[in-house]
């Protein structure tokens, strides 16, 4: 066992079972020299780093770790022991003392305490709730006289020090993802121990070259894992290729494994981006430096952006569409948003899940920021034009309004001197949305000047550069069968679709405009001198550092701070900033404010009042209080909103004024009638605009990913939940709290996400609502692989979670607005409504008992039964909705034998409301039926005969699988192998010439009166797995392109376990070979080259140097030739490997312990084969059994027990993040499932694990330090 060491102090080897006992404090262990005080300058420098003080709200005074205790001492006077800094895995390391505060929950008087850092058991983490910090065991940071402790009951309120009000997790950790080295890109392990040291950020210790590493995992002395960090630099540096004809820097990471996301995070922090191509010579140089490699790699194509089509990450036009080669067929492929250069397939562009994990190249410009469109693009012009044209910044436009084709419309421009238009910003495109909200016909589209009729990019008609592509979403499609195509406007938004260039369309022509004679200074017509015009509008950039509400006083600008209405104000304000202010990286005020009840933020008017935000524009983990005032960055996230102080914070401003010649118009508001009813199903009140509607796992077919999720609510003509103020929120908790039992715990979709890489990691609703309040109280759950977010009940937190989680959701639309009917959505006219496990009908239409009973019947329910004044309430605030003082009949009635009440549905008698007065207490024949009355919901005995509303009720029932026909068991033939129900013969050719084609395979597997497998389940893909060996030629299974659905042995495609990067359904048109006429055959791929292990691929049928898999039956009339019934051994080898199960009900850390009594330890699982052996196993055990992954951190990171290193994974798709606990087992499926450590389960896996090496590789990072 590793052995550790506290406190920088010798206190000896300590097993992993007992660390807890030790002392959690060593006297003696640090001198006080570094107990001074911090000088601004320091603490400035720290701050920008990350570390932050820790300050009571209540007490005003900040946590300070001294050599025995953590105390409160003032805030005036900070030192290095009073800094804390998150670091990995949610723990908090002091920054002088270079140890992180921990529980001993074993210890019951005083469990709080600071630990060596890689204390391995799950004491470390910590997590926010609202302002309060808490542990293990819901321990929570609490304050006793000067010392901080840990209480469970007590609620004490924690901030960073010197902020306006941020919490302790406003800023989360963020993961750093090395570059080189030899840890192929797994992220920094902060902090590692190194010489005797723990480092919290990177160091060019040990280094002659200066360049900052660090180790990826806690221990560099012992596991010499590392690699370089990225850092932000202008030019092209030690780890950048240049290439002198684009002019721009390559860095290929083509040994690094990452999803997009991460990928894009590390080119980011490099100060460039993901690789876009945007020429056809940088096309050809990425396809010189790949051409020998046979890569797939990450570029910045990406399809995140909710109402956009596909763009490039760093904002580059996409204009050669002609490389993009399936990717735009969103429909039934809606996860693969992400986009992948392959040089494996003829260096075509296409596209991937986004949580898949490949290499990366990153790209940049030199010189070239990029933050802001240029200001010339917004400066306003008079431009004097002819009758009929609309006058804009130097041009003229016109829409032709009859229809015509893209040519008739072109000749019909050039007949008046005009082209069709080009849009070369955002600005452009604000005035043709100007131009088309005037425009009355009933057209949704108009043609613009883009095509690729006499070149493979885009061109503009008018022979303009294309630098701007704002394509409509699953744009640009190359599915239509056009050999050309022309572009099209959406007359909504201005976004770009292809079209064929026949359809008949209005035009909009644009040529040059006549301007006046005038000087630079009175270009700005009607503004005072310095301030720029927009519209109707003046702006000013102040020159002055003032605090917000001296930038209110309107000392240095007579007019109110700005306010920014849409994108397109924005983008004016950026590039107004970034052309008049030199002051690179100061904040500007803004007129937006947040005030702590409701905590939401709102602009602030003249005359004191607030409007709501119709647009916002959060900098990453913003806003990050619930009050404070607004400034936007004028650094790196240019135009970017964060919260400040307004008191000791100070910034520049942005004024606005309109002009005084103009009358402003106030935009009216949608015009929803609240009163206006949902469509059946859906739920709203009175005080709302919006119609909510759950989907349920109990009423929907399956869980679904975020992308299918909103896939789902668009095909309704829906979105994915938003919540636009605290109301909305409030009445989904209550909608939830109605449905699901509070010991029930459920994630569900909605809209907030921050996938968008435009959006710099800021957090938006899917549906453009404005983000008004913060609503991640916890921010240590974002990172790179938590880009979605859920709505966890009962908790009602709003919870970040990997975008391909499979979760239940929450849809969300308008009141009046009509829904699409898909058909696959079956909707009732009277709509069954859910309330934990069971349905409810509320029947209006007035029966007798006896009728209605039978109605219920009929629909596989019974007359409701009430069990508690919850499920009471429940009824009858639906009765409340539908009328008001009817009466409704319930399935109590008397039994005429015993003479006694009794349910319909025969469940117990064991609540009852009857009303006051009621005879049900001497009951008589003729008021034998009971009823409930409004407003009530008391109970009285009718007659049955009279008329009645009703109430059914039924439990629903989920179908969970499909009939299975009978399997015979018998005997197999020699040199096949027996599993399940069938003989496996595997064929692995000894040389190139001894592979087979599809074709040869199947006449072979024919000759035995078999054919190639069909895999029908993923225990037999994992037995085929597990008897592959690593290296060899993929092998032949019996599936081809000429039947996609069916095996070639007739059986139904049932299961599939295709490669991510090949189609979903088998092969497309658009798979990069759609010049190909061969047939295609599938195979199951031996090794990790290109597809992972046990992945199937499409390949010619014709290609020979693969082997194959024959089955055929087995044969009843012989026996087994392996007994199916005698158990398993105890100890089974596999692959150099030794397994033994242990069994009886245990938990996790009884398992850890009863592998240690066997000299082995719980199971690691590192690649495909062990992965697929240990399935076949757990499956002939046929229940879950305990492995070696456990978490430090509340389910954040999973590390090994026994130290591997936990690149690999295998998590069930069932465990979609409502399984909860820190320890993981593997059901009887293979999947890898969370649970809590001390659960009781049937048994564990260990193994013997391999023999450490002393040095794991030749590449070593430092000159270790003598002495």
């Amino acid at each position: 066992m590793r052995s550790y060491r506290l406190f920088h102090c010798n206190v000896g080897s300590v097993g992993v079972l007992v660390v807890f006992s030790i002392v959690l404090f060593a006297k003696s262990c640090y001198s006080d020299a570094e107990d001074v005080v911090l000088e601004k300058a320091q603490l400035s420098e720290l701050y920008s780093k990350g570390a932050f003080i820790l300050e009571s709200i209540q007490l005003n005074r900040c946590v300070s770790l001294d050599r025995s205790n953590l105390v409160l001492e003032s805030c005036e006077k900070p030192t290095r022991f009073m800094l804390w800094k998150w670091v990995s895995r949610h723990r908090l390391f002091n920054v002088g003392r270079s140890l992180c505060l921990g529980l001993n929950t074993s210890d019951p008087l005083q469990p709080l305490g600071a630990f060596e850092c890689d204390v391995p058991l799950p004491t470390l983490w910590w997590r926010c709730s609202g302002n309060a910090l808490f542990g293990a065991s819901q321990l929570k940071l609490a304050v006793t006289g000067r010392l901080v402790v840990a209480k469970r009951s007590a609620y004490h309120q924690w901030r960073r020090y010197s902020t306006s009000g941020e919490g302790p997790c406003a800023y989360p950790y963020e993961e750093i993802h090395t570059l080189l080295g030899n840890a192929h890109g797994m992220p920094c392990a902060l902090p590692f121990k190194y010489n005797n040291k723990w480092y919290w950020e990177c160091t060019a210790e040990g280094r002659e070259d200066h360049r900052h590493w660090c180790a990826t995992t806690s221990r560099y002395d012992q596991d010499e894992k590392w690699g370089f960090c990225p850092t932000p630099e202008s030019g092209c540096g030690t780890f950048w290729d240049m290439n002198q004809e684009t002019k721009a820097c390559y860095q290929f990471n083509l040994y690094t494994i990452v999803t997009w996301s991460q990928a894009h995070s590390s080119c980011k922090a490099q100060g460039g981006n993901l690789l876009s191509i945007t020429d056809l010579v940088e096309q050809r140089y990425i396809k010189e430096r790949l051409n020998d490699v046979g890569r797939i790699v990450w570029i910045g194509l990406n399809h995140l952006e909710e109402r956009a089509g596909w763009q490039w990450s760093d904002g580059a036009p996409l204009a050669m569409v002609n490389f993009i080669s399936g990717i735009s067929d969103m429909f039934g492929q809606e996860s693969r948003q992400c986009g992948v250069y392959n040089s494996a397939a003829g260096h075509q562009w296409q596209s991937l899940n986004c949580e898949s994990a490949l290499p990366y190249i990153c790209k940049k410009t030199p010189n070239d920021s990029r933050t802001a469109e240029p200001f010339e693009n917004w400066q306003y012009y008079r431009t004097v034009c002819a009758a009929g044209w609309v006058p804009h910044n130097r041009f003229c436009y016109q829409v032709l309004p009859e229809p015509g084709s893209w040519e008739d419309s072109s000749a019909s421009c050039q007949a008046l001197r005009a082209n069709l238009t080009s849009l070369h910003s955002l600005a452009d495109m604000e005035l043709l949305l100007t131009l088309l909200s005037n425009f009355s016909a009933s057209t949704s589209a108009v043609w613009i000047g883009l095509n690729n009729r006499t070149s493979p990019a885009f061109e503009w008609s008018d022979g303009s550069p294309v630098n701007f592509t704002p394509w409509h979403k699953r744009e640009p499609n190359l599915r239509h069968n056009f050999t050309q195509f022309c572009v099209k406007a959406n007359k909504d938004e201005g976004n770009w679709l292809l079209a064929s260039c026949d359809e008949r369309l209005p035009a909009v022509c644009r040529r040059p405009g006549l301007l006046p004679i005038l000087s630079p200074a009175a270009w700005d017509e009607d503004c005072p001198e310095g301030w720029k015009r927009r519209g109707h509008f003046c702006y000013k950039v102040t020159d002055s550092l003032q605090n917000y509400g001296d930038a209110l006083g309107g000392y240095y600008c007579k007019a109110p701070l700005v306010t920014v209405e849409n994108r397109f104000e924005q983008a004016f304000i950026n590039s107004l900033i970034n052309a008049v202010s030199s002051h690179v990286g100061q904040y500007y005020w803004i007129a937006l404010q947040g005030w702590e009840r409701p905590g939401e933020y709102s602009w602030l008017a003249l005359n004191g009042t607030t409007q709501p935000l119709l647009y916002t524009n959060w900098n990453r983990h913003q806003p990050v209080s619930s009050a404070g005032c607004v400034a936007m960055s004028g650094g790196q996230a240019l135009g970017r909103w964060e919260v400040k102080d307004c008191k000791s914070h100070k910034a520049f401003s942005v004024c606005k004024q309109s002009i005084s010649s103009y009358q402003e118009v106030q935009t009216p508001s949608t015009d929803i009638d609240k009163a206006t009813p949902c469509p059946p199903g859906w739920e709203s009140n009175p005080d709302l605009y919006e119609c909510y509607k759950v989907f349920h796992n109990e009423k929907v077919l399956m869980k679904r990913s975020w992308e299918e999720a909103d896939l789902f609510c668009q095909a309704l003509g829906a979105n994915l939940a938003s919540f636009y103020h605290f109301e909305d929120e409030a009445f989904v908790k209550w909608i939830l709290e109605t449905m699901f039992d509070w010991t029930e715990n459920r994630m569900f979709w909605i809209g907030f996400n921050k996938r968008n890489p435009q959006s710099e990691g800021a957090w938006e609703w899917s549906d453009r609502t404005p983000v008004v309040m913060s609503f991640i109280e916890d921010k240590n759950n974002e990172d790179d692989m938590h880009n979605c977010a859920a709505y966890s009940f009962p908790n009602n937190a709003v919870i970040p979670q990997p975008c391909n989680a499979k979760h239940e959701w929450i849809c969300k639309t308008l009141k009046g607005v009509e829904l699409q009917r898909p058909y696959w959505y079956i909707e009732h006219e009277d709509p069954w409504v859910f309330r934990r496990g069971a349905e409810y009908y509320i029947g209006k239409q007035p029966f007798q008992w006896e009728a209605v009973s039978f109605a219920c019947k009929m629909l596989g329910a019974d007359l409701a039964s009430v069990h508690s004044a919850e499920e009471l309430k429940f009824i009858k605030g639906r009765m409340e909705k539908l009328s008001q003082g009817s009466e409704w009949w319930i399935g109590l009635s008397l039994d005429p034998v015993s003479k006694e009440y009794r349910w319909t549905d025969e469940s117990p008698l064991d609540y009852q409301n009857w009303a006051r007065g009621s005879s049900h207490q001497s009951p008589v024949t003729n008021s034998a039926c009971v009823y409930m009355s409004p407003p009530s919901g008391a109970w009285s005995a009718g007659q049955c005969t009279e008329w009645r509303g009703y109430v059914c009720k039924r439990r629903t029932v989920s179908v969970s699988e499909i009939p299975r026909e009978p399997h015979l068991i018998g005997g197999c033939p020699e040199k096949w192998l027996y599993f399940g129900h069938k003989c496996l013969l595997l064929h692995f050719p000894k040389s190139p010439d001894d592979g087979k084609s599809w074709k040869d395979a199947q006449a072979i597997c024919s000759s035995f009166q078999g054919s190639l497998v069909a895999i029908e389940n993923e225990i037999e893909q994992a037995y085929i797995t597990m008897l592959l060996a690593s290296g060899s030629p993929s092998v032949w299974i019996g599936l081809r392109d000429e039947d996609t659905m069916n095996w070639v042995n007739g059986k139904p495609l049932i299961y599939t376990n295709w490669s991510p990067i090949e189609p979903e359904s088998s092969v497309s048109d658009y798979d990069g070979r759609a010049d190909i006429d061969e047939p295609l055959c599938t195979l199951l791929s031996s090794n990790h080259n290109i597809h992972l292990t046990g992945k199937w691929y499409d390949e010619k049928c014709a290609e020979r140097g693969y082997g194959f898999v024959c089955q055929k039956a087995q044969d009843p009339s012989k026996p087994p030739s392996q007994s199916y019934f005698h158990p398993l051994p105890d100890t089974i080898e596999y692959k150099n490997r030794s397994y033994r199960v242990v069994h009886g009900n245990m938990s996790w850390y009884e398992a850890l312990n009863r592998c240690l009594e066997n000299e082995t330890e719980l199971v690691s699982v590192t690649d495909h084969f062990h992965q697929a052996f240990l399935t076949v196993l757990v499956n002939r055990l046929a229940f879950p059994h305990w492995i070696g992954l456990y978490s430090q951190d509340d389910g954040i990171n999973y590390q090994w027990s026994d130290g591997s290193d936990a690149v690999f994974t295998h998590w069930d798709s069932g465990d979609d993040g409502d399984d909860a606990g820190d320890c993981v087992y593997m059901d009887p499926r293979g999947g890898w499932r969370r649970a809590d450590c001390e659960r009781p389960l049937q048994g564990a896996v260990c193994h013997v694990p391999l023999p450490a090496r002393a040095l794991r590789s030749h590449m070593r990072c430092c000159v270790r330090k003598r002495g």
